[in-house]
């Protein structure tokens, strides 16, 4: 199994996106692995929904290095985030049906939005988004699931551990990921700093490697 410093390996800029897509190629194989040696599960599923998505933004990182900073801050912080949640459901039961509880309140807030637009669409369409609002609160009921709402990052860092880290990367994280003053007067137009974009790089990276590790030995693979 990868260690965690063999996914923060220093590489020339150069050579970054192919580094990055090849992290992304071992959450794939996780996947894959995962579904084709575990039982099929509520649990086995989402451990390797959860590789997939973080091979996901591993992959966009690739694709976005070095010109496109707001997205490489974006999947950092997606992963950084994804891994405090994996941490979480991982820790009992009841996150873990939380956590399923979330899909289903989720869909049902797309939905709902989604009906205040449709109303002035069609009849058959509007009819079709509360059939499967029915459906959600049948499956809530066939599974004994609640609707719950997404869990709080700060919570889930503060929980962990990990508040201090949390508070640092998100003073990082918010000058991009939002149209701050800074970014569009500033940094927007500007070529990026690759020494600065070491510290998104290699937070990612360990915040994936410390995923595949959770997410094994999770699974009872070697670590």
């Amino acid at each position: 199994m990868t260690r965690i410093i063999d996914m923060t390996a220093p590489a020339s800029p150069q050579n970054v996106p192919a580094h990055l897509a090849d992290l992304s190629s071992k959450c794939a194989a996780l996947a894959n692995r995962i579904t084709e040696q575990i039982p099929r599960s509520d649990l086995s599923i989402a451990l390797a929904n959860f590789c997939k998505y973080v091979g996901g933004e591993l992959t966009q990182m690739s694709r976005f290095y070095p010109e496109n900073v707001p997205g490489l801050v974006w999947a950092t912080r997606n992963i950084f985030e994804t891994n405090l949640i994996i941490r979480h459901v991982l820790a009992s039961d009841d996150s873990f049906r939380a956590w399923l509880g979330q899909a289903l309140q989720d869909e049902k807030d797309y939905i709902e939005g989604a009906l205040a637009f449709a109303e002035q669409g069609s009849e058959e369409f509007q009819s079709l988004l509360r059939a499967r609002l029915t459906s959600l609160n049948e499956l809530a009921l066939k599974h004994e699931l609640d609707f719950s709402k997404p869990f709080r990052v700060p919570s889930l860092a503060k929980e962990v551990g990990m508040e201090d880290e949390y508070i640092g990367l998100y003073k990082l994280f918010s000058k991009y990921v939002h149209p701050s003053s800074l970014l569009i007067n500033g940094w927007y137009s500007q070529k990026p700093d690759l020494s600065w974009l070491d510290v998104f790089l290699v937070k990612a990276q360990m915040y994936a490697g410390d995923a595949i590790y959770r997410l094994s030995t999770a699974c009872g693979f070697p670590a």
